[in-house]
């Protein structure tokens, strides 16, 4: 009995001995079959067997297996990192939660003082002749009241001269004052008629004297060309990008801002010594700055709080103690590649003549309280007419739309779109992949 137990027992090893040899064969001839070599340098290069690469002539090596099986499947804690950045973003950035509460809807705007176009006075030629002597050399050139423009030969002043001359010997007091009147009318000043008398010589060089103070132009039609909003100073319209702090119309934040109005820079006068002029003929302008413009641009949303009439701050961030308040005369719409926007214009007085043009201001309107569920200005992404922000779920951020009900300076109201509770990016823009799109999950 005990043969036969022990013989029944070496069958039953020798049994599973060949079970398992036989596995292992199957394993390796499996591990065989799946065997592939491939070139190093053409990954497209496979081959059942070792050899050279038919392209490049290196030697094949083994090529890996990433066929599903034991062990490969991807584990739930690293799915969220494989997805495209477009959809996910893994960042160790700052975040932040909503803050319940009111503020003051004020906004901030970046603009720039530009000449008043209400000052504009016009001179004309009164004389027909020769300039042979120019003392305007350029647009925007500085004069005052009775400083010299120019030294011109005409033929009408030099006969008035003899006129004047004649009829101080011979003439009565009435012929000689309409002698002065005509002088007068002429473009002559009091002090040359009485120089003229004294020396009782007549001037072939004749001086035109400017009857304005301010700043010397040839019109919009050459030293700016006129946009569409009627300034002469205003370049052109250009295309909007935007902010709630124009200062963002940009500042860093997260909003498309428009850009500042620009003042047309100084240029070369198209009047030339020795070219002849007619009577009538306009010369100069001269932009007077006892009054200026702040002008600036506006996003649609931010019109009802910019009416004409409204009285706003306006400030030189450069110069602390220089402020004034001033009130809107103008709100101009634009509408420009697919964008609109306003510009905004307001009157400063100037008579200290502190406000420069081309000085960059900054414009603060304010508002009433708003109570609300606040971000910041950073945290939200603004892409056209949607605004997104990019929540932390699961420690990677994904992208989510808010929709914004209210501004106040670099804050924004997003309502109930968020939860007061939610955790989510501080800075936005940080977060975007400049070779990917935000794609947010419906």
């Amino acid at each position: 009995m005990k043969r036969v137990l022990k013989s029944s027992a070496f069958a039953v090893l020798f049994f599973l001995s060949m079970l398992m040899s036989c596995k292992e064969k199957q394993t390796a001839s499996e591990g065989k079959e799946d065997l592939k070599y491939t070139c190093p340098m053409h990954p497209d290069v496979m081959s059942d067997s070792p050899g050279q690469c038919p392209i490049c002539g290196m030697d094949l090596v083994p090529a890996h297996n990433h066929s599903a099986g034991k062990g490969s499947a991807v584990q739930d804690s690293l799915e969220r990192l494989l997805k495209p950045t477009d959809q996910v973003v893994v960042s160790g950035i700052k975040t932040i939660t909503p803050q319940k509460g009111s503020r003051v809807e004020d906004e901030i705007f970046n603009g720039v003082v530009n000449y008043s176009m209400r000052n504009l006075n016009m001179i004309s030629s009164r004389v027909s002749g020769r300039i042979e002597k120019l003392y305007i050399k350029y647009n925007f050139q500085k004069v005052a009241k009775g400083s010299k423009l120019m030294d011109v030969y005409s033929p009408d002043l030099v006969n008035a001269q003899q006129e004047l001359l004649f009829l101080k010997d011979n003439g009565t007091v009435e012929l000689l004052n309409a002698a002065r009147q005509k002088l007068r009318l002429l473009g002559s000043t009091d002090r040359q008629i009485s120089d003229i008398l004294r020396s009782g010589k007549v001037s072939y060089r004749f001086s035109i004297y400017s009857p304005y103070s301010g700043y010397i132009t040839e019109g919009s039609d050459r030293a700016g060309r006129s946009s569409s909003a009627g300034s002469t100073i205003i370049s052109s319209a250009p295309s909007v990008s935007s902010s709630g702090s124009m200062g963002s119309m940009g500042t860093g934040s997260a909003n498309v801002s428009a850009p500042e109005p620009e003042v047309v820079t100084a240029n070369p006068v198209s009047v030339t010594e020795g070219q002849y002029i007619s009577a009538g003929q306009k010369l100069f302008s001269v932009l007077d700055d006892s009054e200026v413009w702040a002008e600036f641009f506006a996003r649609p949303e931010q019109l009802p709080g910019l009416r004409q009439g409204k009285e706003i701050l306006v400030s030189a961030p450069n110069v602390p103690d220089l402020k004034t308040k001033a009130k809107i005369v103008l709100v101009q719409p634009y509408y420009k590649d697919g964008t609109s926007f306003s510009l905004i214009r307001a009157g400063v007085h100037n008579p200290s003549k502190k406000w420069k043009p081309g000085q960059l201001i900054e414009v603060r309107t304010t508002g009433k309280n708003r109570s609300g569920n606040w971000l910041p200005r950073t945290a939200v992404l603004e892409l056209g007419s949607r605004q997104v922000v990019f929540l932390k779920k699961n420690g990677v951020f994904v992208p989510d739309y808010v929709k914004v009900l209210g501004r106040a300076g670099d804050w924004l109201d997003v309502g109930n779109s968020i939860n007061s509770d939610t955790e989510l990016a501080e800075n936005a823009w940080f977060l975007v992949d400049t070779e990917s799109f935000v794609k947010v999950k419906k």
